[in-house]
């Protein structure tokens, strides 16, 4: 049992088999929604032409909302958030290949349609996930000069601000994951798995894989 509880998510995982009961499950033909704490950890992205990025691990929030096909079946929806810190070099076109340092906090925005399938029909049990999105990340590097932004407001009239451009893209994703369900009775569940998605982000040298593991509570009806 020491082993066992060395690490966290390892420890949550063990008390889910202790708490679980021999029971049939009551998920077929409902919707469901959670919250979820998805945890990210660090990565390194090399890009064509020299520049890379070291991702920090980070925690994030997130939500999901699906519909149970069956006891074994479900389709939802997951949006998460992070805001990660990370440091990197980029290469500068002055003719020396100046390297620059660069560090900040990006924003990360993924919406995922997730496929999940549990073996067992029981309140307990094991899964496999795929999933297939999207993911847009904002470095918040300036990436031109501030420009002047008008727009009718109802409320308080013609507006202006000013709106910084930054560096940043949108990338289709892919992954897989698993992990384990425990339905806490007909209308609460708790489910914690680990997750790989691959990302097709423009100019690196593959696509990277952002591996996270995450924790969610939620309710069916």
């Amino acid at each position: 049992m020491k082993s066992c509880i060395s690490q966290p998510f390892w420890a949550f995982v063990c008390l889910l088999c202790v708490v679980a009961l021999p029971a049939q499950a009551d998920r077929m033909n409902k919707y469901e929604f959670s919250l979820q704490v998805p945890y990210l950890y660090g990565e390194t992205i090399d890009f064509e032409g020299g520049a890379s990025a070291d991702i920090a691990s980070d925690p994030g929030f997130g939500f999901t909302a699906g519909y149970n096909y069956s006891n074994k079946l479900n389709l939802r929806a997951s949006f998460t958030w992070n805001d990660t810190r990370y440091d990197g070099e980029r290469v500068i076109d002055d003719g020396n290949r100046t390297v620059e340092s660069i560090s900040g906090v990006m924003d990360a925005f993924s919406f995922n349609g997730v496929a999940d399938y549990y073996f067992m029909e029981g309140r307990f049990t094991p899964f496999v996930s795929g999933m297939i999105g999207w993911t847009s990340i904002d470095s918040n590097i300036a990436a031109g000069y501030p420009e002047e932004v008008c727009w009718w407001d109802p409320w308080w009239g013609y507006v202006c601000d000013y709106y910084q451009p930054t560096y940043g893209g949108d990338s289709f994703s892919y992954g897989v994951g698993g992990g384990l369900r425990l339905d806490l009775g007909p209308n609460h569940f708790v489910r914690v798995g680990y997750y790989e998605r691959w990302l097709d982000v423009d100019y690196a040298e593959s696509d990277p894989s952002l591996g996270t593991a995450i924790f969610e509570f939620g309710f069916m009806y």
